[in-house]
């Protein structure tokens, strides 16, 4: 199986990311707190419109449509400044729970509450979000909080996508947004969502 590159351009209209969660919740069959416990496994999906584009320049999305490949996208922030973070790596194997030890970092780089961050896992993508503002120490080291817990532990020096996270996994385009209006343009929406 191979993971197919998305074009970059038109950027997204919208891209709204929601999680798929693992959590165990359980409800008590009389009155009774709800209790709510974390797992490994939680993942996201985004559904995606792009801006109305021509049918021609629409071809270039042709690999939404590929049964078996996964698909690789660009994760757009909106008025964020990823800044300068420098060449993040995953600093030590077998990281598991809401914890990420980065090294390689910028002294100082601030990573803001919701900031997205992506890494490859055997092979596949994994993104996550920053759970709290955090500060790199000087020592260009941080111990990020991540907002789901670790799917699959990181091989230590992966490297981490700051500055342009991306996102892998399985695209659903909207059948019906295949059809050419009278406009002959395509507006084409889709659903990307993490495999595992």
């Amino acid at each position: 199986m191979a993971a197919l590159v998305l074009p970059t351009r038109p950027a997204p209209s919208s891209m709204t990311p929601r999680p798929i969660s693992s959590r165990n919740e359980q409800r008590p069959a009389s009155q009774g707190p709800v209790n709510r416990y974390m797992r490994p496994g939680t993942r996201w999906a985004w559904d995606i419109t792009l801006a109305p584009q021509s049918y021609v320049a629409s071809l270039e999305w042709d690999d939404l449509l590929s049964e078996s490949d996964t698909v690789i996208m660009k994760i757009y922030q909106p008025g964020l400044d990823t800044g300068a973070p420098g060449s993040p790596l995953i600093d030590g194997a077998n990281q598991i729970g809401r914890t990420l030890n980065l090294k390689g970092l910028t002294p100082g780089y601030v990573f803001r509450k919701g900031q997205w961050i992506s890494f490859p896992v055997l092979g596949q993508l994994f993104a996550y979000k920053v759970r709290t503002l955090t500060t790199v120490a000087g020592d260009g080291q941080v111990a990020l909080p991540l907002l789901t817990l670790l799917r699959l532990p990181p091989a230590n020096n992966a490297v981490v996508d700051v500055a342009q996270p991306r996102a892998e996994g399985f695209a659903t385009v909207d059948p019906q947004s295949l059809e050419v209006g009278t406009d002959r343009l395509v507006r084409l929406r889709f659903t990307l969502e993490e495999r595992e």
